[in-house]
């Protein structure tokens, strides 16, 4: 059976969301790049083109910054575009109208134009409010930019619509999208959960099969041996009695399985390492939550596995010293061809661009020490909507 692996919902969410950041950007930046020819020709017609080198330039900052909140889309970044963009704002609203109030007047667009820029900010969030809570600072930046500018000049404020319109538009954009992700959650049901369900039933019903054989090769067996042994059991028989009691009492037989060809495999023993592992770091405060088939036809190899483990271990380790976190979701997932383990929390998250070089906790416990072994891991992290983690390695499979 083929699976088609997909992010946790929150983090599919905050990639979901932030396309209307992403938009908003996008418009920001053609807004500032058109006002240019209409800023060209209103100065020409008004007779003012030595006015025009300044405002451009101040134009080129808040575009520039536009562009490195789309190449760095952090919170610090976006703070600091909306203070330096809210200055270069309030120097081209001062340029426009200084000796000049009719302007405002006769091109009310012109002068108002960088505010909306201003407004149409955000970063990628899970949730639509704080994209709107996002849009809502940067309209409270450009009344503040309106204020200033018409203090300075000496002129009544006049916010105009423009950046209340914007808003509100941002606002509905949010808003829709955050009622079709409801929606959809309400119709789709969890895909992961009814798996885990599913193979929780499999499972069950396998272990019920396989205590039933075990008790009937080796309980009811020895009953009628000792039923119709004579006054005393022979060293054969003993031992007999022996070995079945140790397989009853060892319990091995709950943790293997056979393969479809008939083999016998340890299906359980890379669940129940990561289960240790999730208990040991449960006493540090960690909360874990396994999930994914409890029982599975297919393993990595030794080494593999043992990669693997060590991967997921300080990939915990990580959750434990940097996101903040106090619970992660670990899922185990197992098909012919590979074994992946998905780590997420909704920690503090982080940027790999921010990754120092020094730190070795992900490229050389986790992402060299998978391709090492012909496996591979994928991270996915925001600043403020967690870390997910895929670790995925080949399976020996079966000879």
């Amino acid at each position: 059976m083929t699976r088609v692996r997909v992010l946790p919902r929150e983090t599919a969410a905050a990639v979901i969301t932030g396309a209307v950041s992403a938009t908003g950007w996008a418009v920001a930046a053609a807004t500032i790049l058109l006002t240019v020819p209409v800023l060209i020709e209103t100065l020409a017609f008004r007779d003012r083109l030595a006015s025009l080198p300044l405002a451009l330039i101040l134009l080129g900052v808040v575009l520039g910054g536009i562009v490195a909140v789309i190449l760095r889309p952090r919170r610090w970044v976006v703070l600091a575009y909306l203070a330096v963009a809210g200055i270069a704002t309030v120097g081209y609203e001062v340029t426009l109208l200084t000796g000049d109030p009719g302007i405002i007047e006769a091109s009310p667009y012109l002068v108002n134009r960088p505010t909306l820029a201003l407004v149409l900010v955000g970063i990628p969030a899970a949730r639509a409010v704080i994209g709107i809570g996002w849009a809502f600072l940067g309209l409270v930046v450009a009344l503040v930019v309106g204020v200033v500018s018409a203090a300075i000049v000496g002129l009544r404020f006049d916010p105009g619509f423009g950046p209340v319109m914007v808003f509100a538009l941002a606002t509905i954009a949010y808003l829709t999208l955050a009622a079709i992700q409801v929606r959809i959650r309400r119709r789709v049901p969890n895909f992961d959960e009814l798996e885990a369900e599913t193979h929780a039933l499999v499972h069950g019903e396998d272990l019920a099969r396989r205590t039933t054989a075990v008790v009937h090769d080796t309980l009811l067996n020895d009953l009628a041996v000792v039923m119709n042994a004579p006054d005393r059991i022979d060293t054969r028989t003993r031992e007999r009695l022996l070995s079945d009691l140790d397989t009853l009492r060892g319990a091995d037989w709950i943790t293997m399985a056979p393969d479809p060809g008939g083999h016998v495999l340890a299906d359980a023993g890379l669940r129940n390492d990561i289960a240790r592992i999730a208990s040991e770091f449960q006493w540090r405060g960690l909360s874990i939550h396994i999930t994914g088939a409890a029982v599975s036809y297919h393993v990595p190899a030794p080494e593999v596995a043992d990669a693997l483990l060590r991967a997921v271990r300080a990939t915990l380790e990580n959750v434990v010293r940097h996101s903040g976190a106090t619970t992660a979701e670990v899922e185990v997932i197992t098909d012919p061809r590979q074994v992946t383990v998905m780590i997420a929390d909704q920690g503090s998250g982080f940027h790999l661009d921010d990754v120092a070089p020094d730190r070795l906790g992900l490229r050389t416990s986790v992402l060299e020490r998978m391709a090492a072994v012909g496996g591979s891991a994928r991270i996915w992290s925001a600043p403020g909507e967690g870390t997910s983690v895929i670790l995925t390695v080949p399976t020996a499979g079966v000879s």
